[in-house]
């Protein structure tokens, strides 16, 4: 059963990590906690505590999924905490206006771009800048090797990050990026593009019909080898590295504020409401709501209870599976209530 309450999260592309992050009840700006996601086996391994403000792209996994970094608008800047125990290993609260958070899946660095002042490289493993970066809206790092997408005024490939080799074109806003072993692909509001990393020569490029298809993210399913983007109008398409055919595309719910994160080496997707579905055919294949998750989110617990209820236990039958199951004392008695209320009803219709 999904979750109503929608989560920022973060994937990882070859770790099989997520992080997924909600406010805390009651809500303050600043406060969260985090849940640590393996997606492979469909487990959520922890919680901790976090300083966070939602909603936003500001959280980010490094590649050996040991650090989540996690950043702040007002206050608190930017901070990393290890996976292992939620420990918060290094803040940076002099990192205000926290806008983009993204690591580096082969290297020791995270980038943090910032709604005023100049970006930060910073050393993962410490939070020391290594460099700051004026007039840097974004990065994307290949998980195949040292090539590095660079936002600015130009879209920069660099081999490694400093070492700029190629402008590809004007950047847009909101640019993102994936890479595969040979080829870079590139989604903005002029559509999708790729180009070949050792020539940088404009491969096919597949426009934006205006109002319609805007490509929310990106990446390359490994399995398949095909790049994948999931689109604004709930699609999931999936491109030929080379020529840019279609492939496949699918259609994926149409939930109000729903984000997608891709995971498991492009094969699946991570949406806010933390289930996941195929890249390839946009099918369900886990629903992550876990008891604890449900009972925390008031409307999905409700919707459970009323589930069971009317489901084809009796009420001596549901009373013990709620307790067997853990269920509190309050909820156990809503759904009792519900599962008389349920009954009389369908005893009232079978008089008539």
């Amino acid at each position: 059963m999904p979750l109503h309450h929608l989560f920022d999260v973060a994937t990882g592309y070859r770790n099989h990590l997520a992080v997924a992050v909600a406010d805390d009840e009651p809500p303050f700006k600043t406060r969260g906690t985090a849940h640590l996601i393996d997606v492979r086996s469909r487990a959520v391994l922890r919680h901790f505590p976090v300083r966070y403000e939602r909603p936003g792209f500001r959280l980010a996994l490094s590649g050996d999924g040991r650090l989540c970094f996690l950043g702040c608008y007002e206050a608190y800047g930017l901070a990393a905490y290890a996976t292992e125990n939620g420990r918060e290993i290094w803040r940076r609260k002099d990192l205000k206006a926290v806008q983009l958070v993204t690591a580096s899946e082969v290297g020791d660095w995270v980038f943090c771009a910032r709604e005023t002042g100049a970006a930060h490289l910073l050393k993962a493993a410490t939070g020391e800048t290594l460099e700051k970066l004026t007039g840097i809206k974004a990065i994307c790092a290949s998980p195949f090797g040292q090539s590095v997408l660079v936002a600015g005024r130009s879209l920069d490939l660099h081999q490694p990050f400093g070492t700029k080799i190629a402008s590809l074109r004007q950047a847009q806003e909101g640019a993102k990026g994936a890479f595969s072993p040979f080829e870079v692909a590139v989604a903005d509001g002029n559509g999708l593009s790729c180009y070949d990393l050792a020539t940088q020569e404009p491969l096919w490029a597949h426009a934006t019909i205006p109002g319609e298809t805007h490509f929310l993210a990106v990446s390359f399913n490994e399995g398949v080898k095909c790049f994948v983007a999931a689109s604004r109008d709930h699609r999931v398409i999936c491109f030929e590295p080379r020529q840019g055919a279609i492939l496949r595309e699918a259609r994926l719910p149409a939930g109000p504020g729903l984000v997608f994160g891709f995971c498991r080496r492009g094969s699946a997707l991570l949406a806010s409401n933390l289930c996941i579905y195929a890249s390839e055919t946009g099918m369900l294949t886990d629903d992550l709501a876990t008891p604890d998750l449900l009972s925390w989110d008031p409307e999905a617990r409700m919707e459970r209870l009323r589930a069971l209820a009317e489901g084809s236990m009796s009420f001596d039958q549901l009373e013990r599976y709620l307790v067997s199951e853990g269920f509190s004392e309050a909820d156990i008695t809503r759904a009792l209530s519900l599962k008389v209320a349920q009954d009389r009803k369908k005893a009232q219709q079978g008089a008539t």
